[in-house]
C-alpha cells in the first residue's frame, strides 16, 4: 500500500465506529465501481477504501464476519479489476494486489485454527483459500490449454512433483514423493476442473469472449483463461500477470519473517506454488517468464531459506532443487530451433544458489550436486560454444561458480560414494593444480578470441599442453571448446592461424582425442575450412596452397591416429557424407580426398557410402571446372579401392560406382588406374578371388537388360537406357581381359552372346533393336578408349553380320517412302553406330564396305534433293541427320581410299543450296534459332568432308574434273558473314579446307574471309565454349602451305600477316592458340625450300615476337588449371617435366618459343637468306632492348625480366650466323645494353655471348680493351667485362691468345685496387683465370720476367688474403668451371644456366622439348654435352654467416683500426653482389653501419600503424634499437605495408609492458639517460633540450600517455611546443619529431668534432630525407 494508507487506517480506527466504516466502505465501493468519472477518481477512491477496510476488519472480532466483509467489499473488486479485459488502471490493480495478498495470507492462517471456527464454520470457501485456488487454477488451466506448454506436459510434471502417481516409472519412482502426498494439491484438483483446449475455447465463445480459432490464448502480456470453481460465484476470466503478481505478493507476505504468518498451513501451498511456477518456465511469453524467474521462484526460494530444517526438511529442499533441474533439462532437450532452449543457461545461473547453498555460518549445503551430472556440463559446454555473448557469459559464470565452490568447500561437500564425471573432477591433493588448470583454461578461452593473430599464436601450443596434462586429465571436450571459441573470431587471420595449429598437431593421442569429437570435426571444423580464400596463394592459386597441403597431411594423420578399425571406418563414412553433402568448396574436398587416399586400406564403406561417392563425383554442385571433377574421380578410384568393404556391397553397387568413376575419365587398359581397379575386382570383390563370378553376375544383368519386355508402344526414356548401358559397358571392360589387360574374345563372346543373338533376330521390334544398339554403342565407345581403338570390336563380341545391323538402322532414318526418325538422341545413336561399322569395323571386307558407302551416299543425295509441296515436316526435320550421315560417308571413303563417290559441281551445288524450312513440329522440339544453327553446322561439316574427299581424289587423279573451288569458297564466305557463334567454327573449318586446294586465290577474297572471321571472334571473345573453336579454326584456315607460299598474301598489309598479328595479340589472354600457329608455321618453314625460306624472311619481325612470347598466366582459373593438370598426370610424366616449364601441363606457350628457336638452330650459315634472317632477328631483338619498353621494371620474374632472358637465349643461337663485317656493330650495341642491365640472370647471357663473339672474331678484342680502360663506369659494368675475360685466355686460338695476354694484365691490374669490393673480387678472379691460362699455354713467358709483374704475381701467389680469395672463387661454378664453348648447348642455354641463377622453373625449357620437335642433332649447338654432366651445374652460395664469424675472430686478433679492412675482406654470394648498381650490398652496409645510440621504447603502443611508422622512422634516422611489445607484429600485412621493408634493417627487441621497468633499470645501469615524451610540470621543451649521446626514449600509450609508475623512473621528460588549438599529436608523429631532433643534434656534434680536428669550418650539415606516401 502507498505511504498514506497507514495514517488513514489509524485515523479510521481511532475516529470511526463499525457502522460508520460500513457506510464509508459502501459509498467508496460504489464510487470505485459505478460513479467514478475517470481512473484518477477511481484510484483516489481505492486509496481511501483499502485503509478503511483494514480499519473495519480490525474492529471485527469474528473470523466469519471478517470473511463476509472481505467477500462483500474486496472480492468483487478483485474479480472486476483482475479480469483480462478490465480497464482498471495499473496503479489501482497494484493496490488491490497488495491488499489481496495481505488478506489472503491471514485468511489462510485463520482457516486452520479449528478452535476459532468450531462454532462459526459456514458453507463455502474462505477468502484466502478461495482466491489462492482461483489464482492457481487460472495457471493450471492455461497450461492445459496452451500448445506451448503441452510439449513439456506441465500438468503431468506438477503431478509428479507433488507426489501424485504417474504412468512413467522413472518419474513416478521417487520414494520421497510417494511418501509425501500433497493435500493442498488434492484440494486444488478437487476444486478446479481441467478442461481440454476445445472446451475452454467453447466456453469463451459462450461467455462472449470471442476468439479466432487459430489464435493463441497468449497475447503480448496476458493469458485469457477460464476457471470453473465449485461455487457459482467463481466463474470468471482473470489476467495471468495479475494472477502471478498476487501469488508473488502473497509469497512475499509469508517471507517477511513475521512470526504471526509462520504456520504449517503455508508449507503445502508453497510446494504447490513452486511446482506450478517451475512447470510454467517454458512459457513463450517473455514478461510472464521474467516474472517467474526474477520474482516468484526466487521469492518462494527465499521463503524456504527462512524456514528451519524442522519446518522444511532437507529432503524437501533437495526435492525443490531436483524439480527445478528436471524442468531445466526438459527445456534444454527441446529442439535446437526452439528459442526457449536458450533460456537454459540463464535459469541455471539465476538459480545456482538453489543447488549450492552457503548458510549464515558460511557452511556449504548442497541440495543437488550438479557436478556429478554429465547433462549439466553438456549444457554448460553448449553455452560456451554458442555464438551469443549472453549465453557464453552465463555459462562462464556457472562454470566459474562451480570451480570456486569446489575449491573452497571441497572437503566439506565431497560425496565419496559418487564418481566424478569425465567432464569434471577434483581432489584435495591436487586442488591447486586443478585451480591453476581451470584458470589457464579461462585465460585461453578469452585469448583465442582476440582479433590480432600475434596475441593468439603464442598461446596455441598451451592448448595441447593443457590436454595432455596427466595430473589433471582434462576431458578433450574442454580442449575442443577453445577451438569453438577461436572459430567465432571475426578475423580470418586468427581463424586461419588456429586451423594451421590444428593441422600441425603431431601427437597421436591428441589427434585421437580430436577425432573422437565428431560434432566439432564434422561441424565447426569442416565449416571453417570451407572458405576458398584460405587456400589462395598470390602466385600459385588454390590447389598449390601450403594451407591446403597442411589440411591434407592433417586429415591423413587424424585418421591414422584413430585407435580401432571400427572407429576409423565410422569416421571415414561420416567424412565422406559430409564432404559430399555439407562442404561446398571443391578445393577443401580435393585436399581432404588427397589426405585420405594415402591412408592404409580398411573395410569402411558399404552401399550407402558408395552411393554418396557417386553423388559426389557426378552431382556435387561446385565442381564446375571439368578438370576438378576429373581429378576428383581419380582420387575417388583410389579411395574406393582402399575403403570399400566387399562384404557390404552388391554387384550393382560396384558396377554403378565404377561407371561413375570412369565417366569422363578416359582409362586405358595399360594405365595404373585400370590395373588397380581390375586387381581390386579380382582380389577383393570377386568371390574366392575368381573373376568368373563377377562375369556371371554381369552376364545376368546384361541379359536382364536385353530380355526386358519391349514393344513399339513402350516409352522408356533413351537417356535412362543409355545410363544403364554405360554401367554395363564400363563394368565389362574390367572383366573380359587377361591379367595383362588384353581383351579376350572368348570372355566377350560368352558375356554378350545373348546380345548378339538378339541383334541377329530379324523378328525383333525396332524398339528392342534400338535398346540393344544403345548397349552396343556404349560398349564400342568405351572399348575404343580402353583398348586403344578396338577396331575388331564386332569380331571381339562375335557380331559378324554387321551389314544386317546397318540395314535395321537404315530402315529407321534414311527412307524415301516413309517417315524417318528425327529424335535427336536416336539420330546421334544411328550416326555413331554407322561410323563404328563403316569407319572402324574390320569385319567388313572392302567390297562390302565400298558397296555400303555407295548405297548410303546415293540415298543421302536423293533425300537431300527431294522436295515436296506442301512442306513435309518429317522431311525437313530429317535433313540435318542426312547431312551428318553424308559427311561421315565421305570421311569413311577418304579413310579407306574409296574413290567411287561424287565430287563434282552438281554435288557441291546441292550441298551449298540445301536448306531446311520452318515447321510447327520443328518448333515443338527446340527453338528455331538453335535448329538453324545446328543445321548450318552439319551442312558445312558435310561440305568440309566433301572437299577433303576431293583432295584425296586429286592426289590419285590430278587431272580429275572437280567442282569450282572459288564458287564454293564464295558461298562459304557468304555464309560466314551471317553465321552465329554456334555454327561459325564449322564454316571457318570448311573455308580453310577449300583454301587448301590448289586454285588461284585473290587477296581481296581471302581478306574478306579473314575480316568476317576476326569480327566473329571479337564478338564472341568472352564465350568460353564458342570462342576457342573459332580461334583454332582461323589458325588452321590461314597458316597452311598454300597460303604461306603465296607471296601476294604475305605482304605486310596482307591477310595472313593480319591474322598472325591478331593471334599474337589475343594470345596474351588465350593459351594454346599462339603455339598452334607456331606449329603450323614451323612445319612449313622447316622444309627450308627456297619458297619457305623467302616466306620466313617476310616474317622476321613476327618471328622475333614468337621468340619472346609467353605471358604470365596468373589468373585464378589459370592457376587452378595448372595445378590440376599436374595432379592428373602420371607420376612418370611429372618426373620428366620437373625443373622446367613443361611442368605447366595446362598451357604450352613455351612451345611457340621452342618452334622458332628450332628454326634458328637449323639455319644454314652458307645460305644468304638464312644469314639475312638471323641478322634481321638480332636487330629486332636489340631494337626491343633499345625502345625503352623493358626499362621500367627491374624486379626479378616480371614479364620484363623474362622477356630479356628469352631474347638473350635466342641471341645465343643467332650470333653464330653473324658476318664479320657486322660483328663490331653488334658488339657495340651489346656494350651499350650492358651498361644499363643490373639483373645477374640477364647479364650472364650477354657476358657469355661477348666471350663467344670475341672468340669468333678475335680482331674485335680492342673493343674490350677500350672498355676496360674507362674509369668512370658503374661497378656492375666493370664486373661484366671482367667476367668476359675469365675464359678468353683458355679459348682463343694461339695467335690471338698471345696478343691477348700481352694486353689483358695491364687492363686488369688497375681494377685490383678498386675501392669497390665486388670489383676487386672479380678482378682477382680475372687475374687468376688469365694467369693460369697463360702459364698452362706457355704463350707469354716474358710476363714473369718483368720485375713489376713478377713482384705482383709473387705477392698474389703468397699473400694469405688473395689465397683465401682464390679458394673461395674455386667454389663458384660460374667463376671457375663455366666454359662458354663446352657448355654451349640447348640444355645449358635454356635450362641449366637459369638453374644456376635461381630463375623460376616455369621459365626453363628442357632440351627434350627441342628433341620432340626435331630429334635430329645440330653440330654447332648440340642438345646437351654428356661430357659436362658431371660438372657442378648449380652455384653454391658462399656462406655469409661463416665469413662474418671468421671476421669477428680476426677482429679480436687485430686492432680496432683495421676493422674496416676486415669487413671489406668478406666474400659475399656473387649473385647478391651484382643485383643492383650499388657499391656494397645492404647486408654489408648493415654490418658496417654505425648507429646513433638511441633506443626507442614503443611497448606501450597498441596500434600497428603507429608502430610500423616508428620502425620506418627509426631506420631512416639510424636509431640503434626499437623496443616493441610483440616482435611478431612485423609479420602482419598492415605492418609491412607501412614499414616498407624497414623492419628488415631495423634492429627490434620484444619487451612486454610489464617488463618495461626492469628494462629501464638495466639500461640506466648501462649508462643510458632515460627520457620520456610527456607533458609534465618539469618537461623540457624540444629544441631547447640537449639530448645525451646515449639515450632511451620512452613513448606513451595512445591517449593515456606514460603511466605514473614509469614517469617516476625517468631522468627527463620532453614535450613538443605547440601553437595550434589542438593540444595533442599522434604518438607516431610525436616520436618521429623527437627522433629527428636527436639525429640532427648527433650530426651537428660529429660535424663539430670533425671541424675541431681539421681546424676547418664549414656550414652546418642538413639532414635530408625522402618523403614518400605509403598506403
Amino acid at each position: 500500500m502507498d505511504f498514506a494508507s497507514a495514517p488513514l487506517e489509524a485515523l479510521f480506527s481511532q475516529n470511526a465506529d463499525p457502522a460508520q466504516l460500513t457506510t464509508f466502505l459502501t459509498q467508496l465501493d460504489k464510487r470505485f465501481r459505478v460513479t467514478a468519472e475517470d481512473e484518477k477518481d477511481r484510484f483516489g477512491a481505492l486509496q481511501i477504501m483499502l485503509p478503511a477496510l483494514k480499519a473495519h476488519l480490525m474492529h471485527v472480532t469474528s473470523d466469519v464476519e471478517r470473511e463476509k466483509i472481505l467477500e462483500t467489499y474486496l472480492q468483487p473488486l478483485i474479480m472486476t479489476s483482475f479480469r483480462h479485459d478490465s480497464m482498471i488502471a495499473t496503479e489501482s490493480v497494484s493496490l488491490l494486489s497488495d491488499a489481496a495478498a495481505y488478506w489472503m495470507a491471514r485468511s489462510i492462517l485463520r482457516d486452520n485454527k479449528e478452535d476459532t471456527f468450531a462454532d462459526e464454520q459456514e458453507e463455502g470457501e474462505r477468502f484466502g483459500r478461495y482466491n489462492l485456488i482461483l489464482l492457481l487454477g487460472q495457471l493450471l488451466m492455461i497450461m492445459e490449454a496452451e500448445p506451448d506448454f503441452v510439449d513439456l506436459q506441465p500438468i503431468r510434471f506438477i503431478r509428479m512433483c507433488l507426489g501424485e502417481h504417474v504412468d512413467d516409472e522413472e518419474e513416478g519412482g521417487n520414494d520421497f514423493l510417494q511418501q509425501q502426498q500433497n493435500e493442498e494439491w488434492k484440494l486444488l484438483q478437487s476444486n478446479v476442473t481441467l478442461k481440454r483446449r476445445s472446451d475452454i475455447r467453447m466456453h469463451h465463445v459462450l461467455d462472449d469472449d470471442i476468439m479466432d480459432d487459430n489464435s493463441s490464448m497468449i497475447s503480448s502480456t496476458t493469458f485469457n483463461t477460464t476457471t470453473s470453481l465449485g461455487s457459482s460465484r467463481s466463474a470468471t476470466t482473470l489476467d495471468l500477470e495479475c494472477c502471478i503478481d498476487v501469488i508473488n505478493r502473497y509469497v512475499l507476505e509469508l517471507a517477511n519473517d513475521k512470526e504471526e504468518l509462520k504456520h504449517e498451513e503455508t508449507y503445502g501451498w508453497m510446494d504447490v506454488i513452486m511446482a506450478i511456477a517451475v512447470a510454467m518456465l517454458p512459457c513463450t511469453d517473455a514478461p510472464i517468464r521474467t516474472k517467474l524467474t526474477n520474482e516468484l521462484i526466487p521469492n518462494v526460494y527465499r521463503w524456504q531459506q527462512q524456514q528451519s530444517y524442522e519446518s522444511v526438511s532437507l529432503e524437501k529442499r533437495k526435492h525443490w532443487a531436483e524439480m527445478l533441474w528436471k524442468r531445466t533439462r526438459q527445456i534444454f532437450d527441446l529442439p535446437a530451433t526452439n528459442l526457449l532452449r536458450s533460456e537454459t543457461y540463464g535459469l541455471i545461473a539465476r538459480f545456482f544458489e538453489l543447488y549450492f547453498v552457503v548458510d549464515d555460518q558460511y557452511e556449504p549445503v548442497i541440495y543437488l550436486d550438479l557436478r556429478y551430472d554429465e547433462n549439466f556440463f553438456k549444457i554448460v559446454q553448449s553455452g560456451l560454444r554458442s555464438n551469443d555473448s549472453l549465453y557464453r557469459k552465463y555459462s562462464s559464470y556457472i562454470l566459474k561458480r562451480i570451480i570456486d565452490f569446489t575449491s573452497k568447500y571441497y572437503d566439506s561437500t565431497t560425496q565419496q560414494q559418487k564418481p566424478w564425471t569425465k567432464y569434471f573432477e577434483w581432489s584435495s591433493e591436487k586442488s591447486e593444480l586443478y585451480a591453476t588448470q581451470w584458470a589457464d583454461w579461462f585465460l585461453l578461452y578469452e585469448i583465442v578470441h582476440e582479433t590480432v593473430i600475434h596475441l593468439v599464436e603464442p598461446v596455441l601450443p598451451r592448448l595441447e599442453i593443457l590436454l595432455n596434462n596427466t595430473d589433471t586429465n582434462m576431458d578433450a571436450s574442454w580442449w575442443i571448446l577453445l577451438f569453438y571459441r577461436g572459430f567465432q573470431n571475426d578475423m580470418s587471420s586468427v581463424k586461419k592461424g588456429i586451423l594451421e595449429y590444428i593441422f600441425g598437431l603431431q601427437n597421436p593421442r591428441s589427434l585421437n582425442l580430436l577425432a573422437s569429437q565428431s560434432d566439432f570435426i564434422f561441424g565447426t571444423l569442416l565449416k571453417s575450412i570451407d572458405i576458398i580464400s584460405m587456400y589462395s596463394v598470390p602466385t600459385q592459386g588454390t590447389l598449390v596452397s601450403p594451407f591446403g597441403e597442411k589440411l591434407k597431411d592433417f586429415m591423413h594423420r587424424l585418421v591414422q591416429s584413430i585407435e580401432t578399425e571400427e572407429q576409423k571406418a565410422t569416421f571415414l563414412s561420416h567424412l565422406l557424407h559430409h564432404i559430399a553433402h555439407v562442404v561446398n568448396g571443391y578445393v577443401p574436398i580435393l585436399y581432404i580426398m588427397e589426405g585420405i587416399v594415402d591412408i592404409d586400406g580398411l573395410s569402411a564403406w558399404g552401399s550407402d557410402e558408395l552411393r554418396t561417392m557417386r553423388y559426389l563425383v557426378d552431382r556435387h554442385r561446385n565442381f564446375h571446372v571439368a578438370k576438378t571433377r576429373l581429378y576428383l574421380r581419380k582420387l575417388g578410384v583410389q579411395a574406393v579401392i582402399k575403403f570399400a568393404s566387399p562384404k557390404l556391397l552388391s554387384f550393382s553397387d560396384v558396377a554403378k560406382t565404377i561407371s561413375s568413376l570412369i565417366n569422363e575419365n578416359p582409362m586405358n587398359a595399360n594405365s595404373e588406374a585400370y590395373k588397380s581397379l581390375r586387381t581390386w575386382l579380382e582380389q577383393d570383390i570377386a568371390k574366392d578371388k575368381n573373376i568368373e563370378n563377377l562375369v556371371t553376375s554381369l552376364k545376368e544383368r546384361v541379359e536382364a537388360y536385353i530380355s526386358t519386355t519391349a514393344s513399339d508402344e513402350e516409352d522408356i526414356p533413351l537417356s535412362l537406357l543409355r545410363n544403364q548401358a554405360n554401367v554395363l559397358a564400363r563394368m565389362s571392360v574390367f572383366l573380359i581381359t587377361d591379367s595383362d589387360g588384353n581383351p579376350q574374345k572368348k570372355q566377350a563372346s560368352h558375356l554378350f552372346g545373348t546380345l548378339v543373338k538378339k541383334l541377329n533376330d530379324t523378328s525383333s521390334s525396332s524398339t528392342l533393336i534400338n535398346r540393344l544398339l544403345i548397349l552396343v554403342d556404349a560398349l564400342w565407345d568405351v572399348y575404343d578408349v580402353c583398348f586403344e581403338g578396338c577396331n575388331d570390336f564386332a569380331d571381339l563380341i562375335g557380331l559378324e553380320n554387321v551389314t544386317h545391323l546397318l540395314k535395321r538402322i537404315d530402315d529407321q532414318w534414311i527412307n524415301t517412302d516413309k517417315d524417318n526418325v528425327t529424335e535427336e538422341l536416336l539420330v546421334d545413336l544411328f550416326v555413331s553406330m554407322t561410323r563404328h561399322i563403316l569407319v572402324h569395323s574390320t569385319s567388313l571386307n572392302e567390297t562390302d564396305r565400298e558397296q555400303l558407302l555407295k548405297e548410303h551416299h546415293d540415298r543421302c543425295i536423293d533425300l537431300l534433293r527431294a522436295k515436296s509441296s506442301p512442306v513435309v515436316a518429317n522431311q525437313e526435320m530429317a535433313r540435318e541427320g542426312h547431312l551428318r550421315l553424308l559427311g561421315m560417308i565421305y570421311e569413311a571413303a577418304k579413310q579407306h581410299k574409296y574413290l567411287g563417290l561424287s565430287y563434282g559441281e552438281t554435288t557441291a551445288t546441292l550441298l551449298c543450296q540445301v536448306i531446311t524450312k520452318k515447321t510447327p513440329e520443328a518448333l515443338q522440339v527446340r527453338k528455331w534459332g538453335d535448329t538453324i544453327s545446328a543445321f548450318i553446322r552439319c551442312k558445312w561439316k558435310c561440305v568440309q568432308q566433301f572437299v577433303k574427299y576431293t583432295a584425296v581424289i586429286l592426289e590419285s587423279k590430278p587431272n580429275s574434273e572437280i567442282f569450282d573451288p572459288k564458287s564454293l569458297f564464295e558461298s562459304a564466305v557468304e555464309e560466314l558473314e551471317c553465321a552465329s557463334e554456334l555454327c561459325a567454327a564449322a564454316v571457318m573449318n570448311c573455308v580453310g579446307t577449300i583454301l587448301g586446294l590448289k586454285w588461284t586465290k585473290s587477296v581481296e577474297l581471302v581478306q574478306q574471309a579473314v575480316d568476317y572471321t576476326i569480327e566473329l571472334i571479337k564478338e564472341n571473345f568472352t564465350q568460353s565454349k564458342t570462342s576457342p573453336p573459332m580461334m583454332r579454326a582461323i589458325v588452321d584456315m590461314i597458316f597452311q602451305p598454300e597460303l604461306l607460299a603465296d607471296e601476294a598474301l604475305n605482304q605486310p598489309d596482307g591477310p595472313v600477316k593480319k591474322v598472325l598479328n591478331y593471334i599474337l595479340e589475343i594470345g596474351e589472354l588465350k593459351p594454346f592458340v599462339v603455339t598452334q600457329c607456331a606449329t603450323l608455321l614451323h612445319a612449313f618453314w622447316s622444309e627450308h625450300t627456297e619458297v619457305s625460306d623467302r616466306s620466313m624472311l617476310h616474317y622476321a619481325p613476327e618471328i622475333a615476337k614468337f621468340l619472346i612470347y609467353g605471358p604470365l598466366r596468373d589468373r585464378d582459373d589459370q592457376k587452378l588449371e595448372a595445378a590440376l593438370a599436374i595432379k592428373l598426370q602420371e607420376p612418370e610424366t611429372v618426373r620428366e617435366a620437373e625443373n622446367s616449364v613443361a611442368l605447366n601441363f595446362n598451357q604450352n606457350d613455351y612451345m611457340a618459343r621452342v618452334y622458332m628457336n628450332d628454326l634458328i638452330l637449323r639455319l644454314d650459315k652458307k645460305n644468304d637468306l638464312h644469314v639475312q634472317l638471323a641478322e634481321q632477328l638480332m636487330d629486332a631483338v636489340l631494337d626491343k632492348f633499345g625502345d625503352g619498353s623493358l626499362d621500367g621494371n627491374q624486379f626479378l620474374y616480371t614479364i620484363e625480366h623474362r622477356t630479356k632472358i628469352r631474347m638473350w637465349c635466342s641471341m645465343m643461337l643467332l650470333h653464330q650466323y653473324i658476318r664479320r663485317e657486322k660483328a663490331e656493330h653488334y658488339i657495340e650495341r651489346i656494350w651499350i645494353y650492358l651498361r644499363g642491365e643490373t639483373a645477374v640472370s640477364v647479364r650472364c647471357y650477354t657476358e657469355w655471348l661477348l666471350a663467344r663473339m670475341f672468340k669468333q672474331f678475335p680482331d674485335k678484342l680492342p673493343n674490350l680493351y677500350r672498355a676496360m680502360e674507362e674509369p668512370d663506369v658503374p661497378p656492375h659494368y666493370v664486373v661484366s667485362y671482367l667476367t668476359v675475360t675469365f675464359s678468353l685466355g683458355g679459348t682463343l686460338d694461339e695467335n690471338a691468345a698471345k696478343d691477348y695476354f700481352e694486353e689483358i694484365f695491364s687492363r686488369i691490374i688497375p681494377w685490383l685496387t678498386s675501392n669497390n669490393f665486388t670489383v676487386r673480387l672479380y678482378a682477382y678472379c680475372a687475374w687468376f683465370r688469365n694467369l693460369n691460362a697463360c702459364r698452362s699455354r706457355a704463350l707469354n713467358a716474358d710476363i714473369e720476367k718483368n720485375r713489376i709483374m713478377a713482384s705482383l704475381i709473387k705477392f698474389m701467389d703468397q699473400y694469405v688474403d688473395t689465397i683465401k680469395f682464390a679458394e673461395k672463387i674455386k667454389s663458384n661454378f660460374y667463376m671457375t668451371e663455366f666454359d662458354p664453348l663446352a657448355d654451349y648447348n640447348i640444355e645449358f642455354i635454356f635450362r641449366q644456366i637459369l638453374s644456376i641463377f635461381d630463375v623460376l622453373e616455369n621459365e626453363k625449357i628442357a632440351s627434350r622439348a627441342f628433341m620432340k620437335v626435331n630429334p635430329e642433332p645440330v653440330e654447332g649447338c648440340p642438345f646437351s654435352n654428356p661430357e659436362r654432366r658431371n660438372i657442378r651445374s648449380v652455384a653454391d652460395s658462399i656462406n655469409l654467416q661463416e665469413n662474418e664469424d671468421q671476421s669477428k675472430q680476426e677482429e679480436g686478433e687485430s686492432s680496432e683500426a683495421n676493422n674496416e679492412d676486415v669487413y671489406q675482406k668478406k666474400i659475399m654470394p656473387w649473385e647478391m653482389m651484382l643485383e643492383t648498381d650499388v657499391e656494397l650490398t645492404k647486408d654489408l652496409v648493415k654490418a658496417k653501419r654505425r648507429r646513433n645510440d638511441l633506443i626507442v621504447i614503443a611497448s606501450l603502443i597498441d596500434r600497428i600503424p603507429n608502430i610500423a611508422g616508428l620502425c620506418r622512422t627509426c631506420e631512416i634516422f639510424n636509431a640503434s634499437l626499437l623496443v616493441v611489445n610483440n616482435i611478431k607484429l612485423k609479420e602482419e600485412v598492415n605492418f609491412t605495408s607501412i614499414s616498407v621493408a624497414s623492419e628488415r634493417w631495423m634492429p627490434m627487441l620484444e619487451v612486454g609492458e610489464e617488463d618495461i621497468p626492469t628494462y629501464l633499470e638495466a639500461k640506466k645501469h648501462e649508462g643510458y639517460v632515460l627520457c620520456g615524451l610527456e607533458q609534465t610540470t618539469t618537461s623540457a621543451t624540444l629544441g631547447e633540450f640537449e639530448f645525451p649521446d646515449r639515450c632511451v626514449l620512452l613513448l606513451g600509450k595512445e591517449r593515456q600517455g606514460i603511466p605514473a609508475n614509469l614517469l617516476q623512473m625517468l631522468d627527463q621528460t620532453i614535450e613538443i611546443p605547440q601553437q595550434g588549438i589542438t593540444r595533442s599529436l599522434n604518438v607516431h608523429v610525436s616520436g618521429a619529431i623527437c627522433i629527428y631532433e636527436f639525429a640532427k643534434q648527433m650530426q651537428w656534434r660529429q660535424h663539430a668534432a670533425s671541424n675541431n680536428n681539421t681546424g676547418a669550418t664549414s656550414a652546418a650539415p642538413t639532414i635530408t630525407t625522402s618523403t614518400t606516401s605509403s598506403v
